[in-house]
């Protein structure tokens, strides 16, 4: 007799009422609470959707930019910079063939979400018929946090969040990111409480909003990587901020089953003179998410930070590599890092777009690799030169 699945079991425990909401802490006394079934209406389909985004092997392509990013690094690379090219570019990313082998879903942004190919084809269509799962950028940016440090934001978008998450899913996404952004400085006192306390629960109130409304929450904590702080350092900060969104989360009755983690990877400040290698930044990468993200949390897409394309890559398959205490699958959820060598190879020239989209293809499959530890080093091209990792090399440069 075959067992239930897990997910569908997970889903049936939660349409029974069994999930979690919190009734708040009382802020002096600290008194325990009992907490309260508040059923999800799509529990089981959030469930599927989160598994299916991290499935073994793959991950996801994070081409949420706004038009000033793709501007800048368009300049880079000697391409025009206008609406037209950002379409082009975006219409490349989204029909490369083949795409689905190894992405299993895409972050636009919210602009993109709802344009279309010069064809007059929804790019959400496009990344479905493609095999991809489409999400949604749904945050609408930072803005100064009074109280704060000099410098530290809180992300902007609870309000009309109801309205803009509903339009999404009726167009076809089923994932949507919230960012929010950390900096770290000893000298000013950065992060303070004041922005972990504030951005960790917004993006815990964000989280519930989409679940109720079918979406899962992709939570992006990013620690910046301006600054001169050791690896140690970060691996702190990090640590912080995770403990303090998870307990957000559960006050929030969030479905862990039902969304996925996008962190920063552990590394020193891009000021910093620490000498670091893949297999450092792992160590410190996966003993963070030890000491914080809990077991039912189904995927981690890191993010890349300032790492090369085949930094990235070494980082994520020295993780796999690791025999960690989490179950979760620790996969890729890159934007530069997947896209670097296929802007260069397009340059803005349509008659480049199928050796573009080769490169797309060589390095989605270079982080599936990784996400099973199978990566060899050089394996797959790249034409980004960055050095992100100060005072290493590649053993295949």
């Amino acid at each position: 007799m075959r067992r239930p699945s897990l997910v569908l079991v997970v889903a049936c425990v939660v349409s029974l009422g069994l999930a979690f909401q919190s009734v708040p802490w009382s802020a002096r006394r600290r008194k325990k609470e009992l907490l309260f079934v508040v059923p999800l209406t799509y529990a089981a389909e959030l469930a599927t959707t989160a598994a299916a985004l991290v499935a073994p092997g793959k991950g996801l392509l994070a081409s949420d930019e706004s038009e000033e990013t793709l501007f800048a690094r368009f300049g880079a690379s000697g391409v025009e910079c206008t609406q037209a090219t950002v379409r082009a570019y975006r219409t490349l990313l989204y029909t490369t063939p083949e795409l689905s082998k190894f992405i299993t879903g895409v972050v636009l942004a919210a602009e993109a979400f709802l344009e279309e190919t010069d064809e007059g084809v929804a790019f959400a269509d496009v990344l479905s018929g493609n095999g991809a799962v489409p999400g949604v950028r749904i945050d609408t940016g930072s803005a100064v946090l009074p109280g704060a440090r000099e410098g530290e934001t809180f992300s902007r978008g609870l309000d009309g969040l109801n309205e803009r998450a509903s339009r999404f899913r009726d167009c076809g996404a089923r994932f949507a990111k919230w960012r929010a952004r950390f900096r770290i400085s000893d000298r000013d006192g950065a992060p303070s409480a004041l922005a972990i306390k504030e951005n960790c629960w917004t993006m815990a109130r964000s989280a519930r909003t989409l679940q109720e409304l079918g979406l899962v929450p992709l939570l992006e904590p990013a620690v910046l990587l301006e600054g001169d702080h050791a690896v140690e350092r970060a691996a702190e900060i990090q640590e912080r901020i995770y403990v303090e969104v998870f307990r957000a989360l559960s006050e929030n009755g969030v479905f862990l089953e039902g969304l996925i983690l996008k962190p920063s990877m552990t590394t020193p400040g891009l000021a910093s003179d620490e000498r670091v290698t893949p297999e450092l930044v792992a160590a410190y990468s996966v003993r963070t998410l030890e000491r914080t993200v809990p077991s039912a949390v189904p995927g981690i897409t890191f993010n890349s930070g300032g790492l090369s394309e085949e930094e990235a890559s070494l980082c994520l398959d020295a993780m796999n590599r690791i025999e960690r205490k989490g179950p979760w699958s620790v996969t890729f959820g890159f934007a530069r890092s997947l896209q670097s060598s296929c802007l260069n190879a397009w340059a803005g020239n349509p008659d480049n777009t199928q050796a573009a989209q080769a490169y797309l293809v060589a390095r989605a499959k270079a982080n599936a690799a990784a996400n099973l530890g199978q990566y060899a080093p050089g394996s797959q091209p790249t034409l980004d030169d960055t050095v992100g990792l100060r005072g290493w090399t590649s053993a295949a440069a």
